[in-house]
């Protein structure tokens, strides 16, 4: 019914035997803006997360860090979660959603990624979408929704996905629902952020939608890398682009 809708209520079914209260209230404003609550699974605990036999059920038996609604917890066991419950809730597969819903009315391909040992498919990583199917998105959101004259998204959607409801402890910039959002040479940018360097830029202002490609190779953390692509943006796309427009 919308983004207020609890895990108790769309996918009570998720949900296991003894676990904490708190998790049947979860919604889906507190899934898509990563602010569940629960222990991260990303980081140092992602190997136990993925080598378990229940994603859903290791995601939410984990301890609560923070009470639902609160602080940003970067979490890819919570963005499965999301996965889980539309899969549950609509009785299809959330690559069949992602087709029917986006690439058919984006005319671009969406392989099959990689699933849990129940058949979900991953909702954090692994979306193996071409740099042209990356900008098809971009452009989607960059134009509110639409494809042409064809909506695919609903009226104020992106407004809504764009608004900043929670900060990143990583980096400061602010984080709505998957998008995070910082300002770049005056300019208000939307960015969306995939392992290893994988970028989707929106800058509404200048009409203009970025895909930032990387080797997905694990790298140091704090390696700089990321902070290269920003500056890409900053210094040689962003000014090129506004001296075009003039």
């Amino acid at each position: 019914p919308g983004v207020g809708a609890t895990l108790g209520q769309v996918a009570p079914g998720l949900i296991p035997r003894g676990a904490d209260a708190r998790v049947a209230g979860l919604t889906v404003e507190h899934l898509v803006t990563l602010r569940a609550g629960l222990q991260r699974t990303s980081g140092a605990n992602y190997g136990a997360w993925v080598n378990s036999r229940n994603w859903v059920r290791h995601i939410l038996t984990r301890p609560f860090e923070t009470e639902p609604g609160g602080w940003m917890v970067y979490s890819t066991g919570t963005s499965h979660l999301l996965s889980a419950a539309l899969t549950m809730a609509s009785g299809e597969s959330t690559l069949s959603l992602a087709r029917a819903w986006l690439g058919r009315p984006l005319d671009i391909t969406i392989p099959a990624w990689d699933r849990d040992p129940q058949g979900i498919y991953l909702g954090g990583n692994n979306m193996a979408l071409s740099p042209r199917a990356l900008l098809a998105f971009g452009e989607l959101y960059r134009n509110d929704g639409m494809v042409g004259e064809t909506r695919v998204l609903p009226v104020g959607w992106v407004a809504e996905s764009w608004q900043e409801r929670t900060i990143s402890n990583w980096t400061g910039d602010g984080y709505g629902y998957g998008w995070f959002s910082r300002e770049v040479k005056g300019h208000p940018v939307r960015f969306a952020w995939g392992y290893g360097g994988q970028m989707l830029f929106v800058v509404p202002d200048l009409a203009l939608t970025v895909v930032m490609t990387s080797d997905p190779s694990p790298r140091p953390r704090g390696d700089g890398h990321v902070d290269a692509l920003h500056d890409l943006l900053g210094e040689l796309i962003l000014p090129t682009a506004a001296g075009i427009g003039e």
